[in-house]
């Protein structure tokens, strides 16, 4: 067999393969938003806190996950649909994930100053700033990656898109990281439970990473070349 035929035979089975795992994370993104959303109702939506975390999870687990996997060849919702359509259940996405995640850190700060706590001292609370800085830039990036040919003489698009990449990934992996901080037995339930919550949200996102990996990872052949 020559090496064009075996690439041939082998490219089915990684399509298969890419839907396949594609598939899994669709399953394991429903099952942590459905969990989480529960665990938020079981709390009382009566409480504010109880909003802060049941936003940042639909933003961060559910509206920020599905958002990259939108521009994934593999995303099976997304997949008969042409680049113009994909970017824009992108961008729509993006937005409600953005407006949860703000909405619920602002009601932690809103709950700590009437508390006369001090603000952002946890690993969970630090981490989730950091995220919001890295989340204000890609949304920045995004804006910015609309006009990309109109500011082309001041910037090559190519740039302004891989910035845009690189600041969502950095966002959603340490707000990911905030989130799994924030999971505790007594909230969740059991050790056991959290154990699952962090294996789920650590699977999904290296899952979700994979299309704007290749994405990044091919743009960059492209400079190189």
């Amino acid at each position: 067999m020559t090496a064009e035929a075996s690439l041939k035979t082998e490219e089915p089975l990684v399509n298969c393969l890419a839907v396949a795992f594609n598939t899994i994370n669709h399953v394991l993104i429903g099952y942590v938003t459905i969990y989480l959303s529960y665990v938020s109702y079981m709390n009382g939506f009566g409480k504010l806190f109880t909003w802060h975390m049941f936003l940042c999870t639909i933003g961060y687990q559910f509206f920020m996950a599905e958002s990259f996997l939108t521009l994934y060849s593999a995303n099976s919702w997304t997949v008969l649909y042409g680049n113009e359509v994909k970017r824009r259940w992108h961008w729509v996405l993006q937005a409600f994930g953005f407006v949860a995640i703000f909405v619920g850190v602002g009601l932690e700060i809103y709950i700590k100053e009437d508390n006369g706590r001090a603000h952002f001292k946890s690993d969970h609370a630090i981490t989730g700033l950091v995220s919001m800085v890295f989340l204000v830039l890609s949304m920045m990036n995004g804006l910015a990656a609309l006009y990309a040919m109109k500011i082309k003489h001041l910037i090559k698009p190519i740039y302004i898109k891989l910035s845009h990449y690189l600041t969502g990934i950095v966002a959603f992996v340490i707000g990911m990281v905030s989130l799994m901080l924030e999971y505790s037995p007594r909230r969740m339930q059991s050790a056991e439970n959290v154990n699952m919550l962090i294996s789920f949200s650590s699977i999904t996102i290296i899952l979700t990473l994979i299309g704007v990996s290749k994405t990044m990872f091919n743009q960059f052949k492209g400079m190189m070349s």
